[in-house]
């Protein structure tokens, strides 16, 4: 008896999360609803517009740090046309509804000065929703190597997946997985490294070969000054003795050393200001940018007249 085929490949990413949800989504935009109390349990995809203060961020979010640069833009953009694709997110138990995917729309939304946003609401677990989230950044590419690496460890140690499950949640490779859930057992400073792109991913994970410490630091700093490649340190660790030539001794000596003078630096200004602030220059240390951060319009008049502004 014949018997059509049946389809057991995993799911693939390239389609968003459209492939996720596996129906098309309509957009209903209805910019002047200011309250929404009901929780749509059901399963279709028709967008409703919600008041952008009635969802909140969600504690799966994989992103750590959000380019402001492009937010603005997004902000914009979303000034000009609106939003194009609805955010998804789903009920609270009590009140209110949790970001699912979409917080760069939701953010730039509320930069635009929208009061209420197109989502799709959809009830799902703690392990659907952060799933969701985790793949939603993966498609976009949006995640650096770090961000994928906690996002995935986070999901593993919260659902007690393996690393064969976790890939088929992810649509990964398994060893893509557990290779990128290595780089969390690195130091702060080389995963720092990592996400600044002054060394890549394989990189870190060449790393891993050598103990932890200030010896692997070290490395680190000598792979990002050199421009190592990730063979270059693959063969320092299985010689350790070797790992760091004179030359390159002497450049991480001066960079350490500007460190703690832009160090030093930062600890006086923040005194002098009264808030925190962040130097940083470029390798050379000859150019950069002073950071100096405020936590309200007052906090911001009182810093500008402590520098001699007078805001007009």
């Amino acid at each position: 008896m014949n018997s059509s085929p049946t389809n057991t490949k995993p799911r693939k990413l390239g389609r968003g999360l459209s492939s996720l949800i596996s129906e098309p989504v309509s957009v209903e935009v209805a910019p002047n609803i200011q309250t929404f109390t009901e929780h749509s349990t059901s399963a279709t995809n028709q967008s409703q517009s919600i008041p952008v203060t009635q969802i909140s961020v969600s504690p799966f979010q994989p992103r750590r740090a959000i380019d402001e640069a492009a937010l603005g833009q997004l902000a914009d953009s979303i000034r000009r046309s609106g939003v194009m694709q609805p955010i998804i997110v789903r009920p609270l138990p009590n009140a209110g509804f949790e970001l699912v995917a979409g917080e760069r729309r939701w953010r730039a939304a509320q930069r635009a000065g929208l009061e209420t946003i197109p989502a799709v609401v959809r009830t799902l677990s703690d392990a659907d929703a952060a799933e969701w989230a985790l793949v939603e950044n993966i498609q976009r590419e949006d995640l650096n190597p770090m961000e994928r690496a906690w996002a995935l460890r986070q999901m593993q140690e919260k659902f007690g997946l393996t690393h064969a499950q976790l890939a088929g949640r992810v649509s990964l490779e398994r060893s893509t997985v557990a290779n990128l859930i290595r780089l969390t057992e690195l130091e702060p400073e080389i995963a720092a490294m990592i996400v600044n792109g002054e060394i890549s991913a394989g990189h870190g994970r060449a790393l891993l070969g050598m103990p932890s410490g200030a010896p692997r630091l070290g490395l680190a700093k000598a792979a990002a000054v050199g421009g190592w490649s990730v063979r270059r340190i693959e063969q320092a660790v299985q010689r350790p003795d070797e790992a760091i030539p004179e030359p390159a001794k002497q450049v991480i000596e001066e960079a350490t050393g500007r460190e703690a003078v832009l160090r030093d630096l930062e600890r006086q200004v923040s005194q002098q200001l009264g808030t925190k602030v962040i130097i940083n220059t470029d390798k050379q240390g000859k150019k950069g940018k002073m950071v100096i951060e405020f936590y309200g319009l007052d906090h911001f008049d009182g810093l500008l007249a402590r520098m001699g502004v007078r805001a007009t």
